[in-house]
């Protein structure tokens, strides 16, 4: 209940915002934030991990990259569900170092799917998820979430 929360939150979210709300929905401290990030391949101080669970009008407040969030993502997958098979020992390359600016826009489809990967969820479990949230999707058009952005059928995550 609390990843549809994350997900398919009303309202636009800043990059703190996401990073505060899937901490929230694993019920992750910032010792294990920072960890996973690494995992992720993004070295951080835990003195950053904080800021960025600060909000804005807090003294401390720093803007989070969403290279954060992608290497928070990615360590979460890589601790769940081991590094992927090519990865030899070298170090995983993250989603996030794909995006240019540092503070990005999150792209909601990639950090869903993300999501379903770590948590080892198929189609349908997301579909009962978003029922059980008070969401109105079909089976049909959760899947047309996890396409590629080009594809006949694909649909964007608001």
């Amino acid at each position: 209940m609390r990843l549809i929360r994350v997900c398919f939150c009303v309202g636009v979210m800043d990059n703190n915002e996401y990073c505060r709300r899937i901490r929230y929905a694993l019920l992750l401290d910032d010792t294990q934030t920072r960890r996973l990030m690494s995992l992720g391949g993004l070295l951080v101080e835990l003195s950053e991990v904080a800021s960025w669970r600060c909000k804005d009008t807090e003294p401390e407040y720093q803007p989070c990259p969403a290279k954060a969030i992608y290497a928070l993502l990615d360590g979460l997958i890589i601790e769940r569900r081991g590094p992927p098979p090519d990865a030899g020992d070298t170090a995983v390359k993250t989603a996030g170092a794909e995006s240019g600016e540092a503070h990005k826009s999150i792209d909601n489809n990639r950090v869903l799917k993300q999501l379903r990967i770590a948590l080892a969820l198929k189609s349908d479990d997301v579909h009962e998820l978003v029922l059980s949230g008070g969401g109105k999707l079909g089976k049909s058009e959760i899947g047309a979430l996890f396409r590629k952005t080009g594809a006949r059928n694909y649909r964007r995550c608001g």
